[in-house]
């Protein structure tokens, strides 16, 4: 990789107007009727997820005194601009930003799908050309969105200077493929929803989450009443589901028109790839998490990704990426991903982990005399988000642990919290628990699942992250923070204990031992060795090598 990357050049820029025809003053209703928040404010907690707080910007007209006295009340950013020419106002927005890439949303959009934004995110990391439009199909209508470039933005010629350019922003965009590059991708976060998979696209795109009409305000409301109160961040995966199970609600705005563009058709023949991950419930959440960006990645350099859990004996000429450890299958193209029977010195293998079957002290010494690691995970993870470390926060992965693995790690850490404090212990000033069953100590701070965007605040903020071998160790360890392991199997006791000889990464003991320890392991010296994320790019090199050859015949 280049290093570390900041996104702090791209922002998520919201149009909003009161002046709506058909829906005067929309944006400032509540939801549901008779609520506290507004369409502005389900809108502006959504981003949070993804987005700090600064760059989350609402494009208003200059003459929206009410819009401009709530957002100021809420101390939500804003900018405002012209009413009529809505390019000008984005690009204003921009300048006076110096944003570099764009999120554009409207207002009538209050329950944008947040793993979608996520996955955009994770692509504009990747993008390198100059102009280009960003988009994820595959959405109901008003749960999506899209990005580009502020040098598209800010394009011009004789032939994007219509009228229709100035009111709808990134028309002249998406009107110009040959010169704005055209990536559509498909969300890797809804390919195991069974709803996803049983509609169709058309079907799909005809559900109307957005709202023009009062009929779509009435849709918004029932939908908030059925999902809002059991998770208010809600996405597409549960709007799917409860369509596929209460098609009857959502006839009542299928009656209200939308306004649609014909755009240039994008012809270009995508090269198939199938990406088969462990399930979840059998192999925990890690291989389903680096799999989606890694769907998200191969997308972008022309691949379409059909993401699995299930093996298809009609694909077997399909290549395939297996991330599902040892397991084996009978496929014409195989690359393998953490197999031990498939070692990282083949060229159609690689780890994403690090693994006692290859010794990581006998890779290639660098010039800098810095052992090289590769290991995958999102882009994001590499992110500087500049939060700065609290000293003494410590944060716990637990993932799946039921409540007596749970009791496990919280008395043994709950020693070392500054409320048992004395003068021989490590001190923490805090600890969260991400993960297992609920603590019955307050002094734990306890999330059951917590988005990926907001586990990598937590994570960047910590001092100490203590959890098993996996993942989260690697992104923990290449981040430079200070990781501490435990067991929570044999395996994991094996691979524990290679870690704290191979990468000098403390390694405490099983589950069941935490209970006669009585010292919190202090920082060791680290080896010299360099993170690189770069798996990733191997997958690539090997799936272009054999479809050059695939093609061809």
């Amino acid at each position: 990789m280049s290093g570390i990357h900041s996104t702090h050049n791209s922002f998520a820029f919201i149009q909003a107007r009161l002046g709506s025809t058909r829906f005067p003053k929309k944006i400032l209703k509540q939801i549901p009727e008779g609520s506290d928040s507004t369409f502005l404010d389900h809108i502006h907690r959504r981003l949070k997820t993804v987005f700090d707080t600064n760059q989350i910007v609402f494009l208003i007209p200059e003459s929206d005194i009410e819009s401009i006295q709530y957002l100021k009340t809420k101390g939500y950013l804003y900018f405002c601009g012209s009413e009529l020419d809505v390019r000008d106002r984005f690009r204003k927005a921009a300048k006076h930003f110096d944003a570099k890439h764009i999120f554009r949303l409207t207002a009538d959009n209050p329950f944008i799908d947040i793993d979608s934004i996520r996955y955009l995110y994770e692509a504009i990391l990747e993008i390198t050309e100059k102009y280009y439009s960003l988009s994820m199909e595959g959405l109901p209508l008003g749960m999506g969105v899209e990005c580009f470039s502020a040098d598209s933005l800010f394009y011009h010629s004789e032939e994007t200077e219509l009228e229709r350019h100035k009111e709808h922003v990134s028309l002249h965009i998406k009107e110009f493929p040959e010169i704005h590059r055209q990536y559509r991708l498909s969300p890797p976060h809804l390919q195991r929803v069974d709803a996803f998979q049983q509609l169709s696209k058309n079907e799909i795109s005809k559900l109307r989450i957005t709202v023009d009409e009062w009929k779509d305000y009435e849709l918004i409301c029932e939908i908030w009443k059925t999902l809002g109160d059991k998770n208010p961040n809600f996405g597409a995966e549960e709007v799917l589901q409860l369509y596929q199970n209460n098609p009857h609600m959502f006839s009542l705005n299928a009656s209200v028109e939308q306004i649609v563009f014909e755009l240039p058709k994008n012809e270009k023949t995508k090269k198939q790839v199938n990406i088969l991950y462990g399930k979840p419930d059998e192999y925990g959440y890690g291989h389903f998490e680096r799999c989606k960006s890694l769907s998200i990645y191969l997308q972008l350099y022309g691949y379409d990704v059909k993401l699995t859990s299930s093996f298809d004996n009609s694909e077997i000429n399909v290549p395939h990426v297996f991330d599902i450890r040892e397991n084996e299958f009978s496929v014409r193209n195989s690359f393998f991903i953490d197999n031990v029977n498939h070692p990282p010195n083949n060229t159609n293998a690689c780890y994403f982990l690090p693994h006692p079957s290859y010794p990581i002290l006998n890779t290639t010494l660098e010039k800098d005399s810095f052992t090289k690691l590769s290991y995958y995970s999102s882009p994001i993870s590499e992110v500087d988000r500049g939060l700065g470390t609290s000293p003494g926060k410590l944060l716990v992965y637990a993932g799946q642990l039921d409540e007596t693995q749970s009791e496990q790690i919280d008395n043994f850490l709950l020693q070392f919290h500054q409320s048992k404090m004395n003068s021989q212990t490590t001190i923490f000033q805090s600890i969260l628990r991400i993960g297992g069953t609920k603590p019955k100590d307050n002094n734990i701070q306890f999330v059951q699942r917590i988005p990926y965007t907001e586990f990598l605040k937590e994570m960047e903020s910590s001092e100490w992250i203590f959890t098993y071998f996996g993942q989260t160790m690697m992104e923990c360890v290449a981040k430079g923070k200070k990781v501490c392991l435990f067991g929570i199997s044999e395996i994991h006791e094996t691979l524990g204990k290679f870690a704290e000889k191979e990468l000098n990464i403390p390694y405490v003991g099983t589950l069941t031992e935490l209970s006669n320890l009585r010292h919190f392991p202090k920082k060791t010296i680290p080896k010299k060795i360099k993170y690189v994320r770069d798996a990733h790019i191997q997958i690539l090199n090997w799936l272009n090598s054999i479809n050059s050859e695939i093609y061809e015949n």
